[in-house]
């Protein structure tokens, strides 16, 4: 898991090279979601208020994010669909995660892949995501 921090982190954040922030309870999303707009990234927004389980978890990223019919519905699927965003030639992707401590306390271990998935993608340099603020 990332060190989780206040909303002030964002800038650093963005100048450097991990691929997480989790912000504190403290953290704004309206607030995250405007200073990301400000930097010409494509910032995408998704709520897991509500979601119990790697399934709709799946469901909710596939909404949010516009996944296509292709879609599987998996882990490998979701990396997939992470890494390789439709538009290539678009700014760079972040992702912000709002309630993501209510979904860990449902399902740890989907959780925990699913930051995995967020970490590996973001890492590598041919992808199109640089990361993502989960928001507790």
């Amino acid at each position: 898991m990332p060190p989780v921090a206040g909303p002030s982190a964002l800038p650093e954040w963005l100048a450097g090279t991990e691929p997480l922030l989790e912000l504190s309870d403290g953290g704004d999303p309206a607030a995250v979601l405007e200073a990301l707009r400000g930097e010409s990234l494509d910032v995408q927004h998704v709520d897991l208020a509500g979601v119990g389980d790697k399934a709709m978890l799946l469901q909710k990223l596939h909404q949010a994010l516009g996944f296509g019919a292709w879609f599987g519905f998996n882990w490998d699927a979701l990396e997939e669909a992470l890494f390789d965003p439709e538009d290539r030639s678009g700014p760079e992707r972040v992702l912000v995660v709002t309630g993501f401590q209510g979904f860990r306390e449902r399902d740890p271990a989907a959780a925990e892949v699913f930051v995995e998935i967020l970490c590996t993608v973001a890492g590598n340099p041919g992808s199109g995501l640089r990361g993502a603020v989960l928001v507790r």
